[in-house]
């Protein structure tokens, strides 16, 4: 028996072979389906897909030896990749998608006979252990994926998602959640109203303005409490940190005046030095002509030498005090344009973090008025369903197609679904909740790009979350 590495080159199995499998499949799939939806649930034979998982079973009754042998290295669990192709030891890829078990049990049979040089092809069983699933969406106590089974109908589809919604089951909860969905859009105003107060605060600082522009969104709310104790003291901490950075600024210009004044005194000094020096040298002159010629003692010379040596020192002691409040006025100068610059700049990074804590809050104000409307369209439906004027539930389902499109189309209770099938399950509007929809609408709760909602909370959060 040749042992050599199985390959899987067959012509059966090549790429265009396995699309025009694959496609002939998924026209027999919609075709079956088409007839189920028209006369009720048919049982047909189960065809393999992606994501479902097979056991092989595979032995070989060797004549000689009187017994079966099994194959270990494939009697495991396989899974069909998204493909459509089985990956097995000793065969390679084998096209599973559109096949049945049997069928498949067939090909792999052939396909190691070929492989291993066998006289005839093993008995192979294949045998589904997990189905891929099926979701189920909609008006339903538990919708979701869920696992396949053959001869799967709507209503057992409807059942496994554990029924339809009551008012037990979401009443209760649905009211709870406009309660705390119209607190959020409350917390979500204040905090709007909170970060465009201080944003306005900001651009005034960071234009150097005298006072703060507020926008309308704020200015026009005059009798709200948040917006004019916001606006209040947002201009409290602009007087305050205008006063401090003034302080700051006039500190450092009041130094750089002393030291300019310190400046004009050592230069006046170091004037008077070299007039010293001038006429102390002038009589140093004369009294060494003097004692030249022998008409004064030397040790007057001397002294006078002395004080224009000890007058040169305190000279080059003033110029270089000089340089130092040179020195200092230039870091005056310096620390009020870093004092400047760091306002600056902690001005502008705190106005781009408040800019992206109001973004952060008006995409949550988007998703507290989306739930908000939800709750508050979903709580009179059920409140009807209550009263015993709950309509006949609406099936639909969602097929993928082999091009990557999707068929949708309605369905009975007695519907066979398909692997992968997507059943969309909705309760429509009774007389009452048609009424109750129509009073949500005239509030303007439908106009949810405008950010509106039904209560004066609402409308107040989806106003003040949306920036110029």
């Amino acid at each position: 028996m040749s042992t050599q590495q199985p390959s899987n080159t067959s012509l059966s199995n090549t790429p265009r072979s396995r699309r025009f499998r694959n496609t002939l499949a998924a026209l027999t799939l919609s075709l079956v389906a088409g007839a189920s939806g028209l006369h009720g649930a048919v049982a047909t034979e189960y065809l393999l897909g992606p994501q479902d998982k097979v056991r092989l079973k595979i032995y070989e009754w060797r004549a000689s030896k009187d017994s079966a042998f099994g194959w270990p290295a494939l009697n495991d669990q396989f899974t069909v990749g998204a493909d459509g192709t089985l990956s097995l030891p000793f065969v390679g890829e084998i096209d599973a998608a559109g096949s049945t078990t049997g069928a498949l049990g067939t090909a792999i049979g052939n396909l190691l006979m070929t492989h291993m040089g066998l006289g005839r092809p093993p008995n192979v069983a294949v045998e589904v252990v997990q189905f891929r699933p099926f979701y189920v969406v909609g008006d339903v106590k538990s919708a979701g994926e869920f696992p396949y089974r053959p001869g799967l109908t709507v209503l057992q589809a409807l059942s496994i998602a554990g029924g339809l919604r009551t008012r037990d089951d979401g009443t209760g909860r649905l009211t709870r959640e406009v309660i705390s969905g119209r607190g959020d859009l409350s917390l979500l105003t204040l905090s709007g109203i909170n970060l465009m107060a201080r944003k306005a605060r900001l651009e005034a600082e960071l234009n150097n303005a005298d006072e703060i522009a507020f926008p309308e969104q704020l200015t026009k709310r005059t009798q709200d409490n948040a917006a004019t104790i916001a606006m209040e003291q947002e201009r409290l901490i602009f007087k305050a940190r205008q006063d401090g950075i003034k302080t700051q600024i006039q500190a450092l210009g009041d130094l750089k005046d002393f030291l300019a004044k310190e400046l004009q005194a050592l230069e006046e000094q170091l004037t008077l030095y070299d007039k010293q020096i001038e006429l102390v040298e002038k009589e140093l002159t004369g009294v060494s002509s003097l004692v030249s010629k022998g008409l004064t003692a030397a040790p007057r010379e001397m002294s006078l030498e002395r004080t224009v040596a000890q007058i040169r020192g305190d000279r080059l002691a003033a110029e270089t005090a000089v340089f130092r409040a040179r020195q200092e006025i230039s870091r005056a100068d310096i620390s009020i344009l870093e004092a400047k610059n760091k306002h600056a700049t902690e001005v502008s990074e705190s106005l781009r973090e408040t800019q992206a804590q109001m973004n952060e809050i008006s995409r949550k104000a988007q998703t507290a008025v989306q739930m908000l409307h939800d709750s508050e369209v979903t709580t009179p439906r059920l409140l009807a369903q209550s009263r015993n004027e709950e309509a006949q539930p609406s099936y639909t389902i969602v097929r993928p197609m082999p091009d990557g499109t999707a068929s949708e189309f309605a369905a009975t209770e007695t519907t066979a679904l398909q692997p992968s099938d997507t059943l969309k399950i909705k309760i429509p509007l009774s007389p009452i909740e048609e009424d109750s929809l129509a009073i949500l609408n005239e509030s303007g709760l439908s106009d949810l790009p405008a950010m509106r909602t039904p209560s004066a909370d609402a409308q107040a959060a989806a106003t003040s979350t949306q920036t110029q």
